[in-house]
């Protein structure tokens, strides 16, 4: 069968059925060729199925949590037959409406594979169907990797067709294909596992957003690992086993189901497009502003382009391409105001410009946030986590991008993509009335917030002029989080000052001073900043080092953060800390500036030790924190000396020896702490066992696995703590402390904990067992205190994301100091690492031998 036609659309999705609808309004002959069924992959199994189950998955959540609601019901259960049988019926009414509509409207479709023939010809098996002009709009496919083992993964196509929910499911890819599976499968029970070889998953949404979501998501048991990259998919015991690598640490997870979803590649498998004259690049239909291809009459649009791989940005292309062949109108696509929808629970959406993306255009911002905890509408959902967050030029006020998470954020984003793409300000939709109560009330109150007016949030002080700064300007936005919002919700829980010193220490620590009360809130909130900073500076400074800026090795504290914090702040400001080579976090606890210690990990001038010391010592003689020692334990006898000037000059400081449990099983050890008790030196011994000495169990190094009871044997009083609980170690270690500075006898603390990488950046491993990984990682201390404070009323998810991001911002800048920072003079790398202590000491400047 031939015919001719004015128009040919190739590909069936949301490009192509749009492109020849419209080509038909305009009154051009159509012919439109789908080799599977109409609507493309967008609604056979893309778009339309996933939102189908997702939407299942997030009732059946619903109904989990319906008794607050008054919805009583027993063994809520969900039944996967159920939501597929659902999901199909969903595809297959849609399908018929596509089909139905292109039937309506006149337009001839041909089922089969397209080729062009050339000259206007395409052939789809053996029928010639000539065009005037032909649109390319084939789409996309799954991407595939050259992965040892992806024979064993499931892709987006077939992870819709399984007969049950997977038990574990491991996705490798976390972009918005892997996230919204990831989210569905979570909430439905399955241990989910994200594997991502970006430094962020949802690399194109902001941070703050991100790391909303992924606290929820972690909330629902499920592990995000970024920076990883995933090396082979192995069969294991009847199941599945990924391994992987996160800076050079190794790892590996087991699942029923893995999912490989590394995105789409542009398709044209059979079109012979570049005999044809269609210049391909990489893949992609190469076209010009017009999505005019290479060939004459030949166009194209959608993902086989290789831009925006949307749906709505193919359907709006296809009508663009379609008006140009008309000559209806001369359409160059413009996609700056083109939104992108993350369907996960809670929903993210963002269209136009992030903050990030505005600094590195230089441009001058404000920011306005707000909460949907303070939002009315969200509040009667039960639905109130997230946030809107605006980006507004600071000069002008003009919108130039919206951000969101929470309550249906990808039906609110349409509002803002309209304001965005016709250039509106802030007061513009402020003056807008918006329906109360509803969702969309929150753009409006985050639009006030930029300029310093909302109304169910307090405002943050005006800043300095951004104009004048010509950067980020938190200036009339940034807003604190609510106080007396809609309901009257009580206590504020605004977000900290940045401060990168540890919280001011009560006089004396006692159980009283460590309640979870109102009185205590600052204290406690500033212990939680400082594990926060010290979390997130260890995790930056393991990228630096992946990076080659941070040389010889790299130990981090990542899971040992309660111990460090709470052992350090039970001191006080006159006692001396001598500490081993893991001891980043002991120092910012100490009150060391991170940039000064992070440049000292970077060998610059600007250093703790003016880069003599690197990540092996760092010092700050002021804050009597002597640093650590290259040597395992070689410090121990160090503390010794120290303890004995302190005794001889009669002064009632604390010697505070922090070591970890690899120390424990050397000579210097035992000579150390039977020194230390024959002449009764005032030593707090202070060993953070995390469980592993280097690659082996402490249980199976150590005929005592127990270390506190080899301070037994010297007659020492010894306690073993909790080291995953920050009271528990800053009261317990108090009182040992406060004993020894009474009566100058030396006492030992162990302080069990757990260490969440490997003995350095660059161990694989390979030793533990995810098993093991994974019991350990539900008792986070960071997570465990938060939890703490929450059900104590002193703080929300709403502080502790303002807290993650301004720590965040913190360390960005951390980073970018240790970076711009100056080299040594080669001249003077010799020189003592602590010189500054001799500046005025003569005597001690002569050469040595």
């Amino acid at each position: 069968m031939a015919g001719s036609f004015d128009v040919v659309v190739i590909g069936g999705g949301p490009g192509g059925y749009v492109a020849a609808l419209r080509a038909a309004q305009l009154g051009a002959k159509t012919a439109i060729v789908e080799k599977d069924r109409m609507g493309g992959t967008c609604l056979v199994r893309g778009c339309i199925p996933t939102k189908a189950l997702l939407q299942s998955s997030e009732l059946y959540t619903m109904a989990k949590d319906g008794a607050a609601f008054g919805l009583v019901a027993d063994n809520v259960g969900f039944d996967w037959a159920a939501a597929q049988k659902r999901k199909s019926s969903v595809v297959d009414q849609l399908v018929k409406g596509v089909e139905g509509l292109l039937k309506a409207g006149s337009v001839t479709s041909y089922k089969g594979s397209a080729r062009l023939a050339g000259k206007g010809v395409v052939d789809v098996g053996g029928d010639q169907l000539h065009g005037k002009d032909i649109i390319i709009a084939t789409g996309s496919a799954v991407a595939r990797i050259p992965l040892p083992g992806a024979d064993l993964t499931i892709d987006s196509d077939q992870i819709l067709e399984l007969k049950e929910a997977p038990r574990r499911l491991a996705v490798i890819g976390g972009g918005v294909v892997g996230m919204e599976f990831a989210a569905m499968f979570a909430a439905l029970g399955s241990k989910v596992t994200v594997l991502e070889m970006l430094p962020q998953v949802l690399a194109m949404v902001d941070a703050d957003l991100v790391t909303a979501y992924s606290k929820h998501l972690a909330s629902l048991g499920a592990e995000i690992h970024t920076n990883s990259k995933v090396s082979e998919v192995v069969k294991q015991n009847g199941s599945l086993l990924v391994r992987f690598s996160t800076g050079g640490e190794g790892g590996a997870v087991g699942a029923d189901q893995v999912l490989l979803a590394v995105g789409r590649v542009p398709y044209t498998q059979g079109l012979e497009a570049e005999k044809a004259g269609v210049k391909l690049e990489r893949g992609r239909v190469v076209v010009d502003d017009h999505l005019h291809t290479t060939a004459d009459g030949v166009w194209a649009i959608g993902d086989v382009i290789g831009g925006i791989m949307l749906a709505h940005v193919a359907s709006y292309e296809g009508v663009c391409a379609v008006e140009n062949i008309a000559g209806h109108a001369n359409r160059v696509p413009d996609y700056h105001a083109a939104p992108n929808c993350v369907y996960t629970d809670p929903e993210i959406a963002h269209v136009g410009l992030g903050e990030k993306e505005a600094k590195e255009k230089g441009i001058a911002v404000k920011i306005g946030r707000f909460p949907f905890a303070a939002a009315g509408r969200a509040l009667t959902l039960g639905q109130t986590e997230g946030f809107v967050k605006v980006v507004a030029d600071a000069g002008s006020g003009q919108l130039l991008g919206a951000h969101i998470i929470g309550p249906r954020a990808t039906d609110l984003i349409a509002e803002a993509a309209l304001a965005v793409q016709n250039g509106l300000t802030l007061e513009q939709i402020d003056l807008t009335i918006h329906a109360h109560p509803t969702l969309p009330e929150s753009l409006m109150e985050a639009a006030l917030a930029a300029q310093g007016r909302a109304i169910h949030i307090a405002n943050r002080k005006s800043g300095p002029n951004p104009a004048a700064s010509g950067g980020t300007s938190p200036q009339g936005g940034e807003v604190s989080t609510p106080t007396a919002n809609m309901q009257n919700r009580g206590e504020k829980m605004s977000a900290p000052v940045k401060s990168s010193s540890p919280p001011p220490t009560p006089s004396a620590i006692n159980p009283k001073v460590l309640e979870l009360t109102k009185n205590n809130r600052g204290f406690l909130l500033g212990m939680h900043r400082q594990m926060q900073l010290i979390r997130r500076f260890e995790e930056r400074a393991q990228e630096q080092y992946t990076k080659a800026k941070i040389g010889g090795y790299c130990h981090l504290n990542i899971g040992e953060e309660a111990t460090v914090v709470g052992g350090i702040l039970a001191l006080k400001a006159n006692d001396w800390i001598f500490t081993s080579y893991r001891e980043h976090g002991h120092a910012i606890a100490r009150g060391v500036d991170p940039k000064a210690v992070m440049a000292e990990l970077f060998g610059k001038e600007t250093g703790t030790s003016h880069g003599r010391g690197g990540s092996m010592h760092l010092v700050d003689y002021g804050r009597r924190f002597m640093g650590g020692y290259g040597i395992v334990g070689g410090h121990l006898p160090l503390a010794v000396g120290g303890a004995w000037a302190v005794k001889y000059r009669k002064q009632k400081d604390v010697i505070f020896c922090m070591f970890g449990d690899g120390a424990t099983n050397i000579g210097a050890f035992h000579e150390s702490l039977n020194m230390a008790k024959v002449f009764e030196l005032p030593v707090v011994w202070f060993c953070v066992n995390n469980r592993y000495g280097m690659g082996t169990p402490v249980e199976k190094a150590s005929a005592v696995a127990d270390i506190y009871k080899k301070a037994c044997a010297y007659d020492m009083e010894s306690i073993q703590i909790d080291g995953m609980n920050l009271r528990e170690v800053l009261l317990r270690t108090s009182e040992i402390v406060e004993k020894t500075r009474k009566d100058s006898v030396p006492r030992f603390i162990e302080s069990l904990c757990y260490r969440f990488r490997g003995h350095s950046v660059v161990d694989p491993d390979k030793y533990r067992s995810a098993e093991d990984k994974e019991k350990y990682r539900k008792a986070d201390p960071i997570v465990a205190f938060e939890h703490e404070l929450e059900e104590s009323g002193l703080a929300d998810e709403e502080y502790f994301k303002n807290v993650r991001q301004e720590v965040d911002a913190e360390v960005r800048d951390v980073i970018e100091f240790a970076d711009a920072s100056p080299d040594p003079n080669p001249s003077d790398l010799y020189k003592y690492t602590y010189a500054g202590q001799w500046d005025n000491r003569p005597e001690l400047r002569a050469e040595r031998v």
